[in-house]
């Protein structure tokens, strides 16, 4: 059995590797600092297909470099600090605060997000979406979950469509437990400070 699976994946890996010598092509040298780390990821392109167009690694020209030089990791860790701040996340923490529980941290990242459309020249607009869960599982009680999006309006092919996303929300191992503080650092107020670095710059770059 251990030899017809070794004889499998090295059929595999052939087929592969001659897949990457029949179908060369121009690859831009890797921009990650530690890009020797990973596994080639010249073969993500087999098995052969129709189906769809291959996307190619764009290299990041002098604009795109300027905008990520202008991100400040100091910024980022300030909103990760500010969300942990809020003690706990969790969506049935629906405290009636201004410093603690989901709704609070909501209505922080709205704030944060109407400042950049303010800056925006009407490029931007945010808003709050909201909707009653009623019970169900994980949920016992009726309870307003939101979601908070802001949409900045490109200067080129408007038509295009990126959406890049991160869950403020965090809780602790039992998810029944809203009362426990759940800081959420990496889980996913880093996701956060990213979306809202993204926002900061959207408006500022078109």
């Amino acid at each position: 059995m251990y030899l017809k699976s070794a004889l499998f994946s090295s059929a595999l890996l052939s087929t592969a590797c001659a897949h990457e010598i029949l179908f060369g092509r121009d690859l831009p040298l890797p921009v990650a600092a530690n890009a020797e780390s990973y596994t080639d990821c010249a073969n993500a392109a087999w098995p052969p297909s129709n189906v769809g167009v291959e996307l190619i690694p764009q290299v990041p020209d002098d604009e795109m470099r300027a905008i990520v030089n202008e991100i400040s990791p100091a910024n980022i860790e300030a909103t990760i600090t500010k969300l942990v701040s809020f003690g706990t996340r969790h969506t049935l923490a629906t405290f009636n605060s201004s410093t603690r529980g989901i709704d609070a941290a909501r209505d922080w990242i709205a704030s944060e997000m109407r400042k950049y459309a303010a800056e925006s020249n009407g490029t931007m607009t945010v808003e709050v979406q909201s909707y009653l869960q009623g019970v169900a599982s994980r949920i016992p009680f009726p309870v307003y979950i939101s979601n908070v999006l802001a949409t900045a309006k490109g200067s080129e092919n408007p038509e295009r469509v990126y959406v890049m996303t991160g869950h403020y929300d965090s809780r602790v191992t039992d998810v029944l437990n809203y009362e426990a503080d759940s800081p959420g650092a990496n889980d996913d107020a880093s996701g956060v400070a990213s979306k809202l670095i993204s926002d900061a710059h959207s408006e500022n770059n078109g």
